[in-house]
């Protein structure tokens, strides 16, 4: 006879088949005689024995549940995530100002505090220059988001500032300060006093470089 799985407990190892005459066969998973185990949805064939099922085959298996998933969809469609989108430096402005968090360089005006140049003279002040990298790039935003008439001249100084920024003033305040190679002694969260590669730095440089990418064209708008 033939029939449909209404349900199948693998835990206890029982089920129930709703055959083609209408009846319901109780079924435990011995009575299944296919090598995979049987689920709800599946067409099978058995053996009515009374009120029981016995020597059942499955004749073709219930499609497998999909997995959940988060449907984007909605995100993706609304006007302000698209406008987003479509402005790629958006993104790579946000990228900058992620790696000037992790960089620290928002206190970095904090080394010209207690007097005119701080405890480190100039070069004091060149550090506390790299405050000014996230500051561009929130600027920046606000161009693209506004469609500002400056918007092209704050890319290519934000720019600027993401890619040289990190490099250029922590080697000028180093090479002030007179420490060989623009490397000197430990200071806060910029490590130290001069050139040197840690995570703010690579993703405050990346996000200047993918700005770049994106005005030689090689990096098309994301939506």
């Amino acid at each position: 006879m033939k029939g449909k799985v209404l349900a199948f407990d693998p835990g206890v190892g029982t089920g129930v088949i709703n055959g083609e005459d209408g009846k319901r066969y109780a079924y435990t998973a011995s009575d299944n005689k296919s090598p995979n185990a049987t689920r709800a949805g599946d067409d099978v064939d058995f053996v009515a024995d009374g009120a029981n099922a016995k020597d059942i085959f499955v004749l073709m298996a219930a499609p497998a549940a999909a997995a959940p998933g988060i449907d984007l969809s909605g995100i993706a469609a609304d006007p302000t995530v698209k406008n987003i989108l479509a402005k790629p430096y958006v993104i790579w402005a946000a990228v900058v100002i992620l790696g000037s968090l992790l960089g620290g360089y928002l206190g970095a005006i904090q080394l010209i505090g207690g007097g005119p140049m701080g405890i480190f003279g100039f070069s004091g002040f060149i550090l506390a220059l790299l405050f000014l990298i996230p500051v561009a790039a929130a600027v920046l935003i606000y161009f693209e988001l506004t469609n500002h008439k400056l918007t092209q001249t704050m890319r290519l100084v934000t720019m600027g500032a993401a890619i040289g920024g990190p490099i250029i003033l922590p080697t000028l305040a180093g090479m002030m300060l007179g420490v060989g190679n623009g490397l000197g002694a430990a200071y806060g969260s910029f490590g130290l006093v001069g050139f040197h590669l840690d995570l703010g730095t690579i993703v405050t440089v990346g996000g200047g470089v993918l700005m770049l990418l994106t005005h030689l064209g090689i990096i098309k708008k994301l939506g």
